[in-house]
């Protein structure tokens, strides 16, 4: 009897699939400030999903945003979704609101990302750019928005790697994020970075081997470097970075992941 492999008859024959790309170094020298830092990571991100649903011949369909600024919202309105819901633990401010009353596709609402108060499937996209790192339980976070996804996740979040890990032994790196306003009850957070390993460790468990895949954009980046307002520190910074990314074992400390969920879905988890 083999009961831990119990499960591998139910697994389709088609694998999971990792792809890494890393990013151009083009598009990080047009980044001039801290706008142009957010503006090219919400657009590059969304134009890897565009070009997957244009794959499948269909629109872009519905999107949630988790942890939502009037940035992702900005972003959101310029594209042929169908529907925009934008999702944090606050209430909505002056520029949320104005958003959503000038476009009917927009809606906001204060949400739990470690609890989302969703169907499962319920959105094609779902999309979260720098919210799980403030999570408590950020695994759980992933688990939720892979749940509630039907198409795709992106997700934009810091990136472990041997570089990195040295920099914060080094104190070169943030570990702690202190007085955070957006954190429930304001308590400080751990700076949690993903790696190849745990999302594919993660997207193995939820789907086994039935076709999820996982595309990996990595880059050193850094909004205080790359938007910093003297010229030659952006551009020091761009090149650097994009050479160092070419050094075994530090691709970067920044990722775009897309993920495309597989075909065989554990059930909804209920209480026994």
């Amino acid at each position: 009897m083999n009961p831990a492999g119990g499960g591998q008859g139910a697994a389709s024959a088609r694998a999971n699939r990792t792809r890494i790309y890393r990013r151009a170094l083009r598009d990080l020298l047009r980044i001039n400030s801290t706008v142009d830092f957010h503006d090219y990571g919400i657009e590059h991100a969304i134009e890897r999903y565009r070009l997957l649903r244009d794959e499948q011949g269909l629109g872009l369909g519905t999107v949630l945003s988790i942890g939502s600024t009037h940035r992702e919202a900005r972003h959101f309105v310029e594209h042929p979704f169908d529907e925009i819901c934008l999702t944090g633990i606050l209430d909505s401010d002056d520029r949320l609101s104005e958003i959503a009353a000038a476009d009917p596709r927009v809606r906001y609402e204060k949400q739990n990302c470690e609890r989302l108060g969703y169907a499962s499937g319920a959105f094609d996209l779902v999309f979260c750019k720098e919210a799980l790192h403030h999570l408590a339980r950020p695994v759980q976070g992933l688990y939720e928005i892979l749940r509630v996804c039907r198409a795709a996740v992106l997700v934009l979040e810091p990136y472990d790697s041997q570089l990195d890990w040295l920099l914060r032994r080094l104190g070169l790196s943030t570990v702690y994020e202190s007085n955070q306003f957006g954190n429930l009850e304001l308590r400080d957070n751990f700076v949690y970075r993903w790696n190849r390993k745990e999302l594919e460790f993660a997207l193995k468990s939820l789907y086994l081997e039935s076709g999820s895949s996982l595309e990996l954009t990595l880059g050193w980046m850094s909004s205080l470097l790359n938007g910093h307002p003297n010229w030659a520190v952006r551009r020091f910074a761009a090149l650097a970075g994009w050479l160092v990314g070419f050094v075994p074992g530090s691709r970067g400390n920044y990722m775009t992941a897309l993920i495309a969920p597989g075909r065989d879905l554990p059930p909804d988890p209920e209480p026994f």
